[in-house]
């Protein structure tokens, strides 16, 4: 996978659709926090997505 099309996606400013659930955004995240290791643009959207929830 080409991490530089992946940086070139998330920094993408485009108009915001609310696409998934609390629970499957918490999911994601968790998920990408395991490939962060191997790809360092997977822990940069596991962040901005983690903004993005309301706190518990």
């Amino acid at each position: 996978m080409d991490e530089a099309l992946l940086w070139q996606q998330i920094e993408d400013q485009g108009e915001r659709e609310p696409l998934i659930t609390r629970g499957e955004a918490r999911a994601v995240i968790q998920m990408l926090h395991l490939l962060t290791e191997r790809c360092d643009v997977a822990g940069e959207l596991a962040e901005r997505l983690a903004r993005r929830l309301p706190a518990e």
